[in-house]
């Protein structure tokens, strides 16, 4: 049964996505306490049969033998339930853990998907005004019809250093 809960504990298995894992982990930590809570109940049916036994063997003296056997079995038991809560515990951490991860990942996507929409209507406002300009294509490079500057190569030359300048 403890082999159950490790696999439970791992909510990066499966290709579902965060509320569904956090749900089904949920539901399988619900579904545990339920099995705790029914073995609770049994172990409690199966005490009150054994106290009528005790009873019964009053008369033989045996009752010390008996209470000794009792509560081993009680304290058996009592230990298994403590493991299992603590298991059930740590799996709601690691599922708490994982659901603050997700909405802090959501949060971020929707920030993300906030600046793209504005951006988008940026690039609207501006498709419409380049429409309503009349000129069909947009110039994105400014036109020079200056001459392209003279480069000195080096020389020592009075005549070049005059054509230079």
């Amino acid at each position: 049964m403890a082999s159950s809960v490790t696999e439970v504990g791992n909510p990066q298995q499966g290709g579902k996505k965060g509320k569904d894992k956090n749900k089904d982990l949920a539901i399988l930590v619900n579904d545990k306490l339920a099995e705790v809570n029914d073995s609770i109940i049994t172990l409690t049916g199966r005490v009150n049969e054994m106290e009528k036994c005790i009873e019964e063997l009053e008369s033989d003296g045996d009752l010390e033998e008996l209470r000794g056997e009792m509560q081993v079995a009680v304290n058996f038991v009592m230990a298994y339930v403590n493991k299992e809560v603590q298991a059930l515990r740590a799996s709601e951490a690691a599922q708490n853990k994982e659901l603050k991860a997700c909405r802090a990942e959501v949060e971020a996507y929707k920030t993300r998907v906030e600046a793209l929409e504005a951006q988008l209507k940026v690039c609207m406002a501006a498709v419409a005004n380049m429409g309503t300009s009349g000129s069909s294509q947009v110039s994105t490079t400014p036109k020079d019809n200056a001459l392209p500057t003279l480069t000195y190569n080096g020389a020592r030359n009075a005549r070049e250093i005059d054509n230079f300048f």
